[in-house]
């Protein structure tokens, strides 16, 4: 059911697991079929007669697998649509279905009643995608603000650095506020850096229970609670230290014999070991613990190992006992007064996380914006939350009766609390529908689970099950007792382990590993069941880890000081020479001419490109390396599969590019864009002409340079800073990629296509920064540093291509040949992960805590993190399988090592742990690795017709494509023509506050002049008056009546009485196209006639001018397109113009003559 046309049918467990009566709990291991499971599982279920696909609720671990499935099962249902009766005949029996003509008919129709669903479909999601739906179907009872909306990760971090500082503003003004905040703050910053401490509160932020609700911590409690998480007494202070120095709890009986055998031994040493007993035995408590340090120097070196005893135990031969009894003590007292210590600096920091936490849920709330968590809790909430619980259960109990969880492994405790309180009643026979028969399906893989990273812990599936076996079965004993008609149901515990991907022998080695590691490292708590695999060829290598010591018949040892100058010399030799020899030995099977790598699947043939996944540990910067080491060698690459936006080369060089726009000072950017391909120098053009004076700006002394590539380059960039004034972000970019610059052909010419998704990804975040709010070049740069986005691409697309991506990344992905690159990493030497406490008073809130020096983790803060290096050491041999299980026909596995790795591989290696399931003497010579060893065998050589592709001649590119296209016609958009210019001449220097009277009288001038012609004339004084006194009731008898007295004058002239008459028009709009320019405006005063158009313009400028000559060009361009504009609204009839000046009054006539100088002229390009 995977393709089109294609039967496979079920087998053995897989069989059984898609009974849709049943509800199962199914253990599927890598390549053993579980997405075809789970889509036969769908498809029984729509088969069952009663069963609406609205019932049915499939949840992911991805989009990528949602969609996977949706679009099998799509497909499928399709198909049966077409198929004739011997065929879906087949298909049905293939999985196990009734093949009667009522189920052949019904068959065909669910390919509609899946459309008809609601939403359009079956609901497959992932978690957080139903928690949003849910959220979206019940916003009021999830208590959301309207128009909520998911969190961006940038926009995460900006409103971290928002919260944060508004927080320590208040601290600091208002008088409320807590000034210990600030303290905090700063003690933090000094000890961790400001990243570290912006990563604490967000944490605290995440961990919003332990701050808010029933028994959270307040600010009161603050230090009675530290001293509780740290396992201290609650009257734990410097005293209660003093006491654990006393008689009563100190083994001074030791102390004192430890004296007596060193002066005994009576060297300078031994009398020097009992001066100071003596002196701290003599002391009081409180001296004693000020003394602690000088005591354990008797006993301990400067390492804190202890001293050696061999001359005291001739003495006494107890003596080394009473000294560990005695270094016992000292160790409790100085974890006791470090745990006292760090309460100390806790108790404000978790203070300030507190009052952060409390912050960030306000401000997302304002912002009406909720991140992933608060998706998933306040989907739990909802559905766990007695008070609304019933009712919301009862709105979904008539839509979800059949829930299926795939990759169960990676599903955390508050996701189990959505799907538990969904199926709260499944195995009760309750609910609406009432004996309806509900299922619950879950399919996950232990040995699979790999995300601890991000919240998840294999342990829930363990839980989950243990939660549903034991429901299940005391609802089937209820049943029993109860005599009920109900068949008792009890969950149904499957395996998978026939893998339909991987070949025997690669399986084979995978269960080899296992047993050799011990199941226990996987955090298995029995051996599990052996790999069945395809019967065809199989080969597993490990390549010999490369070391920072050439071997002398390396024939690259030669070529490494050449390359010391090259580029990516920052990783280390042996990260360089293990991307190097990948490259190689990839170009070599691909290599037409060569013997190549035969596969075996399907039919032999050829590797391609298509065929090798290269996988790594961590997304670090040898996974870019190995991308470019491939693209170097000839080898079609995809990229690596998940990056931050800021990290590819390409859009650095155009950050740089922009950067240099803003800021042309800064040396080191604009040395970065030279460089690039955007300009095109090389290292030694940069040496030589920027070589200067050292108090020099690089574009200084390159603007006094003469050169002639210099000048190019200068050119170059003067245009670019001339432009950048008066472009927005995402104009500037779209100019730099396809214009003069040609930056998107020149980037992918340098960096190849993988260059292509991170341009459009820059492009795209400039757009989505301009929606923010008025965009400027500074102001991108700013939002664009405040938060990497990551640009994440799909990796089962890339046909034809080598895939270089994590194994993280590769989850659910497979290849025939498979690359494990950094084998040799140690997993001891990760970076440890934010610690956090649980709550000993609630065992399921956790406390987050700050980064810790050695000295404080002590007590129960030592034991958490035992126990978190135990789970991360189980979890980096699940990753080891997880990564030898994408091979389908080949694994390779190799490392480079590191200047520590002088005696190998680390222990805890992937590759050290392989290496012992081959004898010592199982390397065998290799022409690009040295040697290797082998498991298994590969396919022969096969002779395959290597035919060269036809390919079209290519012919030279037109002229047009390197030329910059012309301007396009402008599109119609209004110009005002107040906008072409206004009053250009100044007037007269106004004395202090004039300019705003004058503004006013003018305007009130204005007013009454278009409300006043529309009254008789006798009643105009006094309306006017009227009109003066309502609106502007602040104004002077004497000034009120200066204006109305104006606006009278103006109405009562004899000459203009036309333009105020009954039947002329105040206040017109008017739009018009003029060449091609739309011209929209608002026309003061309008008189329409048969023959002609009169218009008047009001202008209120202090000094007017006396004749048309003293009018200024920009009032005279005004008039010319209010003109043309009209002219155009009426041809044929005559336009007058005329300009009335409200200070003297007067009206100026402009004549057409001077109109028609003055009128807009434009060119198609404007």
């Amino acid at each position: 059911m995977s393709g089109a046309g294609a039967v496979h049918p079920l087998h053995g467990n897989q069989k059984r697991a898609v009974d849709p009566r049943e509800t199962v709990w199914l253990s599927a291991s890598a390549g053993t079929g579980k997405t075809q499971v789970l889509s036969s599982r769908v498809l029984r279920l729509l088969l069952q007669p009663g069963v609406e696909p609205s019932q049915i609720l499939c949840l992911t671990f991805t989009k990528a697998g949602a969609t996977e499935m949706a679009a099998r099962i799509n497909g499928t249902l399709a198909q049966w649509v077409r198929l004739g009766d011997p065929e879906l005949f087949a298909r049905l029996d293939a999985i196990g279905a009734p093949t009667d003509a009522a189920t052949l008919a019904h068959a065909r129709t669910l390919f509609a009643s899946v459309l008809d669903c609601p939403g359009g479909g079956l609901r497959i999601d992932t978690i957080h995608a139903f928690s949003q739906w849910l959220l979206a179907t019940f916003p009021l009872e999830a208590e959301l603000t309207p128009g909520s909306r998911p969190m961006e990760d940038r926009e995460r971090v900006l409103l971290a650095r928002q919260v944060l500082a508004d927080l320590l503003v208040h601290a600091e003004r208002d008088p409320l506020g807590d000034p210990q905040l600030l303290r905090a703050v700063e003690q933090l910053s000094l000890r961790h850096g400001p990243p570290a401490v912006v990563g604490f509160l967000l944490r605290c932020a995440s961990a919003r229970e332990a701050w808010i609700g029933p028994g959270s911590w307040q600010a009161g409690d603050m230090r009675a609670n530290v001293l509780r998480l740290l396992g201290l007494p609650a009257d734990a202070n410097a005293p209660w230290l003093a006491t654990m120095c006393g008689d009563g709890e100190f083994d001074v009986q030791s102390l004192r014999r430890c004296m007596e055998v060193n002066h005994a031994w009576g060297t300078k040493t031994g009398l020097q070991s009992v001066d100071t007993i003596s002196e701290w035995l003599l002391g009081d408590p409180a001296q004693r613990l000020a003394d602690i340090d000088a005591l354990a120097g008797a006993f301990l070196t400067q390492k804190g190992e202890p001293r050696s005893s061999t001359s005291q135990e001739k003495i006494d031969p107890g003596y080394p006992d009473c000294c560990a009894r005695i270094v016992a003590c000292i160790a409790r007292i100085r974890a006791a007064a470090a745990l006292l210590t760090l309460a100390e600096r806790l108790i404000p920091a978790l203070r300030l996380g507190r009052a952060f936490a409390l912050a960030w849920d306000a401000a997302k709330q304002r912002e009406g914006l909720i991140d992933f968590d608060d998706q998933i809790r306040r989907a739990a909430d909802l559905l766990g939350n007695k008070a609304q619980a019933d009712w919301i259960r009862y709105k979904l109990d008539r839509r979800f009766d059949h829930i299926l969880v795939d990759e169960a492994q990676d599903t955390n405790a508050a996701q189990w609390d959505i799907i538990f309180a969904m199926a709260e009643e499944f195995w009760a026979g309750l609910g609406q529908h009432g004996d309806v028969m509900r299922t619950l399906f879950v399919v996950g893989d232990y040995k699979q689970a790999i995300f601890r990273f991000q919240g998840t812990s294999p342990e829930n599936f363990r839980r989950a099950a243990d939660r549903v076996r034991r429901e299940m079965r005391q609802a089937a004993e209820n049943a029993e007792m109860l005599r009920s008609n109900q068949r008792a149901r009890r969950m149904i515990e499957l395996g998978l382990e026939r893998s339909f991907r991987t070949a025997q022998n690669v399986l084979d080695f995978v269960d080899r590993a296992i047993a050799g590691i011990g199941h226990e490292s996987f955090g298995l708590d029995r051996e599990p069941e052996p790999h069945v695999g395809e019967k065809r060829p199989g080969y597993v290598a490990l390549w010999r880890p490369i070391s920072d010591m050439p071997d002398e018949g390396d024939e690259d040892a030669g070529d490494e000081e050449q390359e010391e100058d090259g580029a990516q010399t920052w990783l280390s030799r042996p990260d360089r020479r293990m991307a190097d020899n990948i490259a190689r030995q990839v170009r070599g099977w691909l290599d037409p001419h060569g013997p190549g790598f035969t596969l075996v699947k399907g039919r032999p043939r050829r590797a391609t490109a298509g065929d090798v996944m290269v996988l790594v540990r961590q997304r670090k910067e040898l996974a870019g390396l190995i991308v470019a080491r491939l693209h170097a060698a000839g080898v079609p690459v995809a990229g690596v599969d998940r990056l931050r936006l800021g990290a590819p080369l390409a859009v650095k060089d155009l950050v740089a590019a922009l950067r240099f726009a803003v800021q042309p000072l800064d040396d080191l950017n604009l040395a970065s864009l030279l460089v690039s391909p955007l300009v095109g120098w090389s290292q030694e053009q940069l040496l030589r002409h920027g070589y200067r004076d050292r108090h020099a700006h690089l574009w200084d002394h390159l603007r006094r340079s003469r050169e002639s590539d210099v000048a190019a380059a200068l050119q170059q960039l003067g245009d670019l800073l001339a432009l950048a004034d008066y472009e927005p972000p995402q104009d500037l970019l779209h100019w730099l990629l396809v214009g003069p610059w040609q930056g998107r052909r020149r980037l992918i010419a340098r960096l190849g296509g993988e260059a292509d998704d991170p341009i459009d990804e820059l492009v795209n975040a400039a757009k989505a920064y301009a929606a923010t709010g008025t965009p400027s070049l500074a102001g991108f740069l700013a939002w664009f540093d405040a938060g990497d986005g990551e640009l994440k691409r799909e990796a089962d697309n890339a046909a034809g291509l080598v895939r270089v991506m994590t194994v993280h990344g590769s989850k659910g992905l497979q290849a025939p040949i498979v690359i494990l690159a950094d084998a040799t990493g140690n997993p001891e030497s990760a970076r440890e992960r934010g610690l956090d406490l649980p709550d000993p008073a609630h065992e399921a809130r956790v406390i987050p805590l700050p980064p810790l020096s050695r000295e404080e983790k002590q007590g129960r803060i030592a034991e958490r993190i035992e126990a978190n290096r135990k789970a991360d050491e189980e979890e980096h041999w699940r990753l080891l399988y997880v990564a030898m299980t994408r091979a389908e026909e080949a694994l390779f596995v190799g490392g480079a090592l590191g200047r520590r790795d002088r005696d190998g591989p680390p222990p805890k290696s992937w590759y050290a742990r392989l290496r012992e399931l081959f004898p010592p003497e199982a390397e065998m010579a290799d022409p690009i690795w040295g040697s290797r060893c082998e498991h298994g065998t590969a396919a022969g050589p096969t002779l395959v017709e290597v035919v060269s592709p036809r390919l079209p001649l290519r012919t030279p590119l037109p002229p047009w494509l390197e030329r910059v296209p012309p301007a396009e016609p402008r599109p119609p958009r209004p110009l005002a023509p107040s906008a072409l210019g206004e009053d250009d001449a100044p007037d007269p220097p106004f004395p202090p506050g004039a300019g705003r009277e004058a503004a006013r009288r003018g305007t009130l001038v204005h007013k009454l002049l278009e409300r006043l012609p529309e009254v008789t004339a006798e009643a105009r004084a006094a309306t006017g008056r009227a009109w003066l006194e309502r609106n502007v009731p602040g104004l002077s008898d004497h000034d009120r009546d200066a204006m109305l007295a104006a606006a009278l004058r103006v109405l009562a002239h004899p000459d203009w009485a036309d333009l105020f008459a009954p039947g002329s028009l105040a206040e017109v709009p008017v739009t018009a196209v003029v060449g091609g320019q739309v011209v929209a405006g608002t026309i003061d005063r309008l008189v329409v006639e048969p023959e002609r158009v009169r218009l008047v313009d009001f202008k209120t400028a202090r000094r007017p001018p006396s004749s048309l000559d003293q009018v200024p060009p920009g009032v005279l361009r005004q008039m010319g397109a209010y003109a043309a504009a009209l002219e155009a609204t009426f041809p044929g009839r005559t336009v007058e113009v005329a300009l009335l000046y409200t200070a003297t009054p007067h009206l100026i006539a402009v004549p057409a003559a001077t109109l028609d100088r003055y009128k807009p002229h434009f060119t198609p390009a404007e």
